[in-house]
């Protein structure tokens, strides 16, 4: 029969091994999240960049002298000012 001081010894011992055990399984968790984390954030900066870029090339088209150009090109003209109306209006 062991005694009570090696069977407290060997529950201690379990103990000890099953607690390293879970340790090691959640840092394992932690750093597969912090590996996801990396990468979304990685693939988040690169969107914002080209979303950026995006913007600066539509603010770049729609400016008022590349647009009248256009409509050069295409043989627009302004209209008249008279078929312009002012209206107000009131609530």
């Amino acid at each position: 029969m062991i005694s009570h001081k090696r069977r407290f010894l060997l529950i201690g011992a379990i103990g000890l091994i099953v607690f390293s055990v879970a340790q090691l399984i959640v840092r394992n968790f932690y750093i597969e999240a912090s590996v996801k984390l990396a990468v979304a954030t990685a693939e988040s900066d690169s969107l914002h960049r080209a979303k950026q870029a995006l913007i600066s090339r539509i603010a770049e088209l729609e400016t008022p002298g590349r647009l009248s150009l256009i409509g050069n090109q295409l043989g627009l003209i302004p209209l008249p000012l008279e078929s312009f109306i002012l209206m107000e209006v009131t609530r």
